[in-house]
């Protein structure tokens, strides 16, 4: 299989193969860091070749940047770094069977990501109420953060978005390469046992199927998830299961960031996942500028866990999708997180060739981050919302992030945003 036949200083393979789908409100995108736009359910069949795409597919051919969100690799491409879009297009068999130079020309994507309800246990500092039912009860309860995302209200024909779904994945199910099941928080979720249970009617030997969960289920729900899985591959109607488990850091901090999680259970959860070797197990760490502070013993902890299972993943990504203006790392400038990342860069623990590509967009985070300069007024807005976080989940965030209130007392960083 050959790699992405496209090679100039822009173009990226998701343009043309990967598709991300939002059933709360039907939009869609070609991956899930850019713009979304709306799909009428009567139009569902172009879900993947929107005009905004098929524009963003004419830039790239002509060598420009299409913005829209591209520019998260832009950046990292920038300082050296390597991007989500130089890593995925040397990976071969992405491109899509019915490629073509002809930008306008339809095509099938080779990833289809689908976000299914927003119904999750978590309510995440840095997630929208479009993922989590709880950010936006606590949105509709309190209001707005100063960032200004507001509450939604999910769409009324969700159910024929995702009859809409299963009938293009029915006709399309053997183009696909991947199929990443999203939430909420998919094992919470009946659409994800669907799903599921459509892939054990097919046989695609070339597809794998993979969820992101916050691992704070209950041991059964996991089980009854990781025995379909094992079936599925038992009986040769899949290549491969994966499973994300997101968690950022480690301690207090990471309980704090990812509101609602029980660590103590993440961790015998994620015990019972690398005991089954055949699973493909990764982990997901958002890098903001709260995390990065403890990510350095969550690090260790995934060292000793790839004493039993080597394979085990670890990769870094930047927070982003507007959350950027308050949670990124870059607003505290060069200095400030420098140290913990670099020995986060250097003690990177590499047992596979996947550890390698990971610690390589690590690296463009750390350049990325070689180049920032303070943002006073994001972090303005950065300490009003600690501080109304606090007032409306009962927390404390500076026993939390010590070295963080420091930062804003020397440099006399208010909670009041003008």
């Amino acid at each position: 299989m050959s790699v992405f036949p496209i090679r100039n200083q822009a173009a990226c393979v998701y343009k043309w193969a990967w598709n991300t789908f939002r059933l709360y409100n039907g939009k869609s995108s070609s991956c899930h860091r850019v713009e979304t736009v709306p799909v009428l359910v009567e139009n569902f069949e172009h879900f993947h070749n929107t005009p905004e795409v098929i524009n963003d597919r004419k830039l790239m051919l002509e060598g420009k940047w299409p913005g829209r969100g591209c520019e998260y690799c832009q950046n990292v491409e920038n300082q050296g770094g390597m991007s989500d879009r130089l890593y995925q297009n040397q990976i071969a068999g992405l491109t899509p069977v019915d490629f073509s130079l002809d930008y306008s020309a339809p095509v099938t994507p080779r990833i289809s990501e689908i976000y299914l309800t927003n119904t999750c246990d978590l309510a995440c500092v840095y997630c929208f109420p479009g993922y989590s039912s709880k950010i936006n009860h606590e949105l509709k309860k309190f209001g707005t953060y100063p960032i200004g995302i507001e509450p939604i209200t999910e769409s009324s024909n969700r159910d024929q978005y995702f009859s809409a779904y299963m009938s293009w994945l029915d006709q399309n199910y053997q183009h696909l390469n991947r199929l990443s099941i999203m939430g909420g928080e998919p094992l919470l979720q009946k659409e994800m046992w669907a799903i599921l249970q459509f892939a054990s009617t097919r046989v695609n030997p070339n597809v794998e199927i993979a969820i992101n969960t916050n691992l704070n289920s209950d041991s059964e729900t996991l089980k009854k998830f990781v025995n379909i899985g094992k079936e599925l591959l038992v009986t040769k109607k899949i290549k491969r299961l994966d499973i994300c488990c997101s968690l950022d850091c480690w301690g207090p901090q990471v309980e704090f960031i990812r509101y609602g999680l029980n660590l103590n259970r993440w961790r015998e959860n994620f015990e019972y996942l690398i005991a089954h070797k055949w699973l493909k197990v990764s982990v997901h760490h958002v890098v903001t500028a709260l995390s990065i502070g403890t990510t350095k013993q969550l690090q260790d902890i995934i060292k000793e866990y790839k004493q039993i299972n080597p394979k085990i993943i670890q990769e870094y990504h930047l927070v982003d999708s507007g959350y950027e203006e308050i949670y990124h790392p870059t607003m505290f400038g060069s200095e400030f997180f420098k140290t913990k990342l670099e020995q986060l860069l250097e003690e990177f623990p590499v047992t596979t060739d996947w550890d390698k590509q990971a610690r390589l967009r690590l690296e463009g985070i750390c350049k990325l981050m070689s180049a920032a300069q303070p943002d006073p007024l994001r972090l303005a807005k950065l300490h009003a919302t600690l501080d109304m976080t606090d007032q409306r989940r009962g927390t404390n965030w500076k026993s939390l992030f010590p070295e963080i209130n420091e930062y804003f007392k020397i440099n006399r960083i208010s909670n009041v945003v003008q």
